[in-house]
């Protein structure tokens, strides 16, 4: 094809892309790439064609998507990666849509491809970073380095198979630990391993593998109750128990098992499970679920307790209380009493707990007067067999969070006050009931817009750096809720605002509290209908710098250039700057959360399975337990756009420090709402955006590699040199050297 005929047909699938029919785009666009005589592999000149390509695929992607037609949005972008096998973009979209649906492995080799041919594509790297994490979830780590429960577990197994109880089945067995122990004993006649994740079954088989025990157990990618197997056993071990007891499915498991799978006479592991309860005060766990900032409250004239979590009172979530307590912003309010007891080898208790019929019915007694109840904080103790029990207990270090019960409101309670709860788990859930929560009507919110709203310091920083402005035109607020740009058409400082839908019932509830008319509110779906704008038109932008989870807004920043061009010459943006700042840390609790730190599992090889899952960013930490190994210093500025960035810099440890113990860096933002006022950090106790750590790969330490100078674990280091990558609006953190 010449190029005049290239050239006219490239101003089809132009005309095609106008018109909105990506079909005839791809077509056409295609019969270009196929007439074309291939690109010399020395061109150094980027090809149009190809960017072009990609716009189309997107496009037509996304119009299939919408017409639900899935198979053939993964037919299309195949054919792309025929003509751009390596193409960064493509191949980082795909694998967005294949997790999108799902398909998290494939997904994360796309990842992994982009990231071999540009190590500072950090997009895919984010993408990765998230789709381990659905892979493996983090608890897994925790759980997998808890050497109390494994030694319990191990303990109860060995106690059973010794005493004829040799014929095992692992439901749920994840890395295939509970089967590994059963294995090892004397006297196992047979063994058989099952679970549901397609990536745990691969781990579980190449664990097996590695210990010469393939031969020894059958393993089965299946949910217990759709096994067909035609066998039972005398004894079944299941650690299929969250942080409620109940959470997994575990009554649901074990009816259908003693149905089905166990012998008359076999036994479970473990054999019961007894609950606790206990009212609780706790402002951190209360910020994510009522409206607590009495200064937001009285700027827009809000009646008391108008706003709940969308999760609000429905289920309860998990927290680890005593990392909570160590903050001091926990306190137990009631005694604590026995709520549940469920025995896992009694047919009948479990399926009347399961059917509703059987229910703990308890009293608390507040302790003292002038506390507030901000809901229930449950617990278990787990007994495995008649020697070995696990507590879960907030005082105990275990790998289980703690089930958080919240009430709608801030409950004041009196000295010896008497709370009279229900707790069953009803169809395998989990649940209390009361009369304790208020009556009011309520607006739902996300739990995100909530910690945002109730974080006063923000706020506060926030209305301030807009009090100076007046007679605006228009304003564009994209903060998770936009309140300055509300206050300020309250205060007729502005006439008309734009901003995100996505808070749309709260955004008209304020609006009619506060006689600011709909019609000087315009909600945008996203930023690309605010791009429909003349140029010059807005006075002022207020971005979200940071997320809650403690990353940089990527979208925000990437079209931070193009919102500009929307923007008066003597307009204004807020924030105006943003720094990242971060000290190194010695923390055990982290590092257990990211990876395999266990003797045992290191001699079955579970760490060796595991490490392609493990994750170098650990976002969005509460309060934990660690020690700062160097001063809390400036490590990078951070532009407001998409580009790449890049920061060197040197850490110096305030001592000399074994290089093992140096496991990561903690790190947070200070945002300048503007110029002439102090930064506010993150790192604050009511900080809606959490802080997060760049965890140090154990590789760092494993001493000289090629032309990067390492160090031994055992090495005393002195400094670290740091770079810090800023790109497509993601932020890393690469240990470069290490100085002894």
């Amino acid at each position: 094809m010449s190029s005049d005929e290239e050239i006219g047909e490239l101003k089809v699938v132009y005309d095609f892309i106008a018109q909105a029919k990506f079909k005839k785009a791809f077509a056409s666009a295609t019969k270009v790439l196929d007439q074309r005589s291939p690109p010399s592999p020395d061109a150094e000149e980027e090809d149009p064609l190809r960017e072009l390509f990609l716009f189309v695929v997107t496009k037509y992607a996304d119009q299939l998507e919408q017409e639900g037609k899935i198979e053939q949005v993964f037919e299309i972008i195949e054919q792309g990666l025929e003509y751009f096998p390596e193409h960064p973009e493509l191949l980082n979209e795909t694998g967005v849509r294949l997790q999108r649906y799902g398909r998290s492995l494939e997904a994360s080799i796309c990842f992994e491809r982009v990231l071999l041919q540009d190590s500072r594509y950090l997009k895919a790297y984010q993408n990765l970073q998230n789709t381990k994490c659905e892979l493996v979830e983090r608890w897994h780590f925790r759980m997998l380095n808890d050497v109390v429960r494994n030694a319990a577990f191990r303990a109860a197994i060995e106690r059973q198979i010794a005493g004829g109880y040799n014929e095992v089945l692992d439901i749920g067995t994840g890395t295939g630990l509970l089967s590994m122990y059963a294995l090892r004993c004397e006297g196992i006649r047979k063994a058989a391993a099952c679970d549901g994740s397609e990536i745990m079954v691969q781990i579980a088989r190449d664990v097996f593998g590695a210990n010469g025990l393939s031969d020894r157990i059958c393993l089965f990618q299946s949910f217990s109750q759709d096994l067909k197997i035609g066998e039972r056993f005398s004894l079944i071990i299941t650690e299929t128990l969250d942080s409620g007891a109940f959470g997994e499915g575990i009554l649901e498991t074990l009816i259908h098992a003693k149905k089905h799978l166990l012998l008359p006479e076999g036994k479970i592991i473990p054999a019961k499970v007894t609950l606790h309860a206990s009212g609780y005060q706790s402002r951190a766990l209360t910020a994510s679920n009522i409206l607590i900032n009495e200064a937001f409250i009285d700027d827009f004239a809000l009646p008391s307790n108008c706003l709940l979590s969308k999760e609000g009172t429905k289920c309860y979530d998990a927290e680890d209380v005593g990392r909570i307590q160590a903050n001091d912003d926990f306190k137990f309010v009631t005694d604590t009493v026995v709520s549940l007891e469920v025995d896992f080898n009694d047919l009948d208790s479990l399926m009347r707990y399961h059917d509703g019929t059987e229910a703990g019915e308890v009293e608390l007694i507040c302790l003292d007067d002038g506390l507030l109840l901000d809901g229930f904080v449950v617990w278990f103790d787990l007994q495995l067999d008649e020697t070995q029990a696990i507590s879960t207990d907030p005082t105990t270090s275990t790998c289980w969070n703690q089930a958080i019960f919240r009430l709608n409101q801030r409950l004041p309670v009196a000295k010896d006050q008497r709370l009279k709860l229900s707790m069953s788990c009803k169809d395998g859930a989990l649940s209390i009931a009361h009369n304790l929560n208020s009556v009011d009507n309520q607006i739902s919110v996300d739990e995100h817009v909530l910690e945002f709203l109730n974080d006063n310091e923000y706020y506060s920083s926030l209305i301030e750096a807009t009090e100076g402005l007046d007679d605006m035109e228009k304003v564009l607020d994209l903060s998770l809720f936009p309140y300055a740009g509300l206050k300020l058409l309250k205060e007729g400082k502005a006439r008309m605002l734009f901003c995100l839908d996505q808070t749309e019932d709260l955004i008209e509830f304020i609006a009619n509290q506060n006689d600011i008319p709909m019609g000087s509110i315009m909600l945008v779906n996203s930023l690309q209908e605010i791009f429909l704008l003349n140029d010059y038109t807005l006075d002022l932008i207020i971005l979200q710098p940071v997320d809650v989870f403690g990353q940089i807004n990527s979208e925000h920043f990437c079209l931070y250039q193009s919102l500009l061009a929307k923007l008066k010459p003597i307009g204004t943006v807020i924030p105006s700057s943003l720094e990242l700042h971060g000290s190194l840390i010695e923390s055990d609790w982290i590092v257990k959360c990211s990876r395999v730190e266990n003797p045992e599992l290191e001699r079955f090889q579970i760490d060796k399975y595991l490490a392609s899952l493990e994750t170098e960013n650990h976002l969005d930490l509460g309060p934990f337990s660690y020690r700062n190994l160097s001063n809390n210093v400036k490590l990078a500025d951070i532009p407001f756009d998409g580009k790449l960035h890049e920061t060197a810099l040197e850490l110096a440890l305030c001592e000399p420090t074994v290089a093992k113990r140096v496991h990561a860096i903690l790190y947070h933002y200070k945002i300048g709402f503007i110029p002439e006022r102090s930064m506010l950090g993150t790192d604050r106790v009511q900080s809606f955006a959490k802080r997060s750590a760049f965890i140090i790969p154990k590789s760092t330490f494993h001493g000289t590699s090629g032309d990067e100078p390492g160090a031994s674990e055992e090495a005393q280091i002195e400094q670290l040199h740091i770079t810090v990558l800023q790109n497509h609006g993601v932020i890393k953190c690469d240990i470069a050297s290490v100085r002894e």
